[in-house]
């Protein structure tokens, strides 16, 4: 008997669950799987900063974090110089203001200034031991929005004479700059400008 339903008997195919459905249902499901799935959402860029540069405003679509200590900023790459003229660069965007003019400085805070304000302020720096005369020292006060004396560095008396004895026509953009470095005549040109940041 076993041999005669193994010939006999109908075979049985073996169907797939997708042979019930109709035929529209399973085009749809077809379709719908061969379609590229969503991306996802993108991320949105992300600054790590420093407390100090936390104050300054973020670029557009990038959001800002402040980190700790041990961390390096990205904005300022934790020094202090960039730092300083950072927020002056901001200061002088706020006021709208373009250019300054720094009157002594060594070569290398020269170099580091023209580096570090590259693109955002035009500065001008004269030789603190140069040639001046009063008429280049004047098209220089006519030319800045701001004047920074930097009397605490390479600066004689009779190239610094030539811009501080303008006063009083050319008060209003003057600023003297007691201390040495970068930060420092960044700082004392925030407060001449009247924002400081920090």
């Amino acid at each position: 008997m076993l041999v005669w339903l193994a010939e006999n008997a109908p075979t049985a195919e073996v169907r797939h669950p997708a042979d019930f459905l109709p035929a529209e249902i399973a085009e749809r499901a077809q379709e719908a799987l061969a379609r590229s799935p969503e991306p996802p959402p993108a991320q949105e860029p992300v600054e790590r900063r420093c407390a100090d540069c936390m104050k300054l405003p973020a670029k557009p679509g990038i959001r800002a974090v402040e980190i700790g200590t041990d961390a390096v900023c990205d904005m300022c790459g934790s020094s202090a110089n960039k730092r300083a003229a950072l927020a002056m660069i901001e200061a002088f965007r706020t006021r709208g203001l373009r250019r300054l003019l720094v009157v002594g400085g060594g070569p290398g805070t020269a170099e580091d200034l023209r580096r570090l304000l590259a693109g955002e302020v035009d500065i001008r720096i004269v030789d603190g031991e140069g040639h001046r005369n009063a008429a280049k020292a004047d098209a220089d006060l006519r030319w800045a929005d701001v004047v920074a004396v930097w009397s605490s560095t390479i600066l004689s008396h009779k190239v610094s004479k030539l811009y501080t004895d303008r006063r009083d026509a050319f008060g209003g953009k003057l600023v003297t700059v007691p201390r040495r470095g970068v930060a420092a005549l960044c700082m004392a040109v925030i407060e001449k400008v009247g924002l400081t940041t920090w």
